[in-house]
């Protein structure tokens, strides 16, 4: 390859060392002498193409390390976790964006549906009591958030399944457990297992690739009692392991804070900085000086001479002051631009979390409804990547088979099969009932969208709400009661709706005499269409 070749104007170019190395070296070690040119001509290429990838002034202090997602979270998660469970105790913004993210994306909790009534009564029983919680303090929403929270705080989380005995009087005999991750024993790492698998920071792969156990602390390593007790193998069947994965091969992750953990401390130094900053402005002091005698007493020292008119400031005061007496008023710092630099590094921490700035500091000025409303269908796929990516495959379906098996175990179900479920979360509230609400119903008139898809879009069950509308107009037929919310008997503009008489069942018509080839059928002959 010839520089010419990618150099435009080859003859201006000055020739540097390297080019009057290349020709000293050539003649003796030619294949040496290209291989060195072929290196030069490529840093050269890559310059012109990807100036971030290229050694400059600008990215001679950037460090780019090649390593896979396991070299980087393994050294660091711990770390992390620490500093983020920190902040988030004494950061009364951090503990707002993290309750925002658990909030929007449970709220009152993702409520399970199922055709099989037996299998949803004795999920009923279980699931909304603290019967399913190894604990004892949550029912099975209560855990949706401990799942999440622990999620985004920490990165990840476990959750373990615990059979108990028929004896114990659960509905179903069998309890969740939700643990820290400081429970994985991340020390066994880079282990070869017998049968050609591998431990990675303290989780076990077959030689194909599949989870197969977790090595887990029997008490959290950071409890008072200190214990010291080995790892214990637990089959990966009984435990799940929830993270957000974002790349491939991912075998763990860090805190959802971790690429804006700096910056949250900053700001947390600012505030702090600001504030002694603010309370010094606050004070006000005076100086006096005594230019004819000195005797003021020393600085730091009690004036056993009373001088009323200078120790004693009042509003309003008008005093003369004796000869040789000077004034000195100390003026103090100011805070002028500590309210626009707070609101713009709220804003960038809470983009960074995925969280709406307005729900992690309930500052809700000059946001109209239009702004409102196109920062809640933006932020919306967000909430459900939390729910619909990570909760309900991680947690939610889990619980569900963990429930249903032990009940078939029990002899509580028929048969062994775990039954469907679906899932449905908490709708995303109305910002403007009146005007969404008028939507919604002309979307339905128009065939636009179904009721059902906006019962279901709303957090109920389309079968259920039928089932109980049903129920209820058959109770107000009963009292003979009319109410203006009831279609059938009244419109929408609060008329009484005409007197319908139910049709009497059609009679299948007997099929028409086909009309003879050389005559053409009548208009209106033949079946209806």
């Amino acid at each position: 390859m010839r520089l010419d070749r990618i150099d435009p104007e080859p003859a201006r170019r000055r020739r540097t060392f390297g080019d009057h190395l290349d020709t000293i070296t050539a003649p003796i070690a030619p294949r040496w002498t290209l291989n060195r040119q072929r290196a030069r001509y490529a840093g050269e290429i890559l310059k012109r193409h990807y100036e971030g990838a290229a050694t400059t002034a600008r990215t001679q202090n950037w460090r780019k390390p090649g390593t896979d997602a396991n070299a980087a979270v393994g050294p660091a998660a711990a770390n992390l976790r620490n500093a983020v469970r920190d902040l988030i105790r004494n950061n009364p913004y951090a503990a707002a964006s993290l309750a925002s993210i658990v909030n929007e994306a449970i709220g009152w909790g993702i409520v399970a549906e199922s055709p099989n009534a037996r299998a949803m009564k004795l999920w009923r029983k279980w699931a909304e009591s603290k019967a399913c919680d190894a604990n004892g303090v949550h029912d099975i929403y209560g855990l949706q958030k401990l799942v999440l929270r622990a999620t985004a705080q920490d990165g990840e989380v476990l959750v373990r399944r615990r059979f108990r005995l028929p004896s114990d009087g659960l509905p179903i005999p069998v309890q969740l457990q939700v643990l820290e991750i400081d429970h994985l024993d991340t020390t066994k790492d880079q282990i070869t297992t017998p049968n050609g698998g591998q431990i990675v920071q303290g989780i076990e792969f077959s030689p194909i690739g599949e989870r197969v156990a977790y090595w887990l602390f029997k008490e959290h390593p950071g409890s008072i009692r200190g214990s010291y007790a080995p790892s214990v193998r637990i089959p990966a069947e009984g435990v799940r392991h929830i993270f957000r994965g974002e790349r491939p091969g991912q075998v763990r992750a860090v805190s959802w804070y971790a690429p804006s953990l700096l910056a949250w401390k900053d700001l947390d130094d600012y505030d702090d900085a600001t504030l002694v900053k603010q309370k010094i402005a606050a004070c006000l002091a005076v100086f006096v000086r005594d230019d004819l005698d000195g005797g003021g007493a020393p600085l730091g020292e009690p004036n056993d001479v009373p001088t009323p008119a200078i120790d004693t400031l009042t509003p309003g005061m008008v005093q003369n002051l004796p000869a040789g007496r000077q004034i000195s008023v100390v003026e103090p710092p100011r805070v002028n631009d500590f309210g626009e630099y707070m609101d713009r590094k709220l804003r960038g921490l809470a983009s960074g979390l995925r969280v709406l700035f307005s729900s992690m500091t309930g500052d809700f000025r000059d946001l109209s409804f239009s702004a409102a409303r196109m920062e809640r269908i933006a932020h919306q796929p967000d909430v459900d990547d939390n729910r619909w990516r990570l909760l309900i495959p991680g947690f939610c379906d889990p619980a569900w088979e963990w429930a249903m098996t032990a009940a078939a175990i029990a002899g509580l179900l028929p048969s062994a099969e775990v039954p469907d479920v679906e899932w449905t979360p908490p709708p995303l509230a109305f910002i403007d009932p009146a005007s969404e609400g008028l939507a919604i119903l002309r979307n339905v008139r128009a065939g636009i969208t179904t009721m059902q898809e906006e019962l279901r879009a709303r957090g109920l069950n389309p079968v259920k709400v039928i089932g109980e509308m049903k129920a209820w107009n058959a109770l107000l037929d009963k009292a003979g009661v009319v109410l203006d919310s009831d279609p059938r008997r009244m419109t929408q503009a609060g008329m009484a709706q005409s007197a319908i008489t139910p049709a009497a069942p059609a009679t299948p018509a007997a099929p028409a005499e086909p009309a003879a080839p050389s005559e053409p059928a009548a208009e209106g002959d033949g079946e209806d269409t």
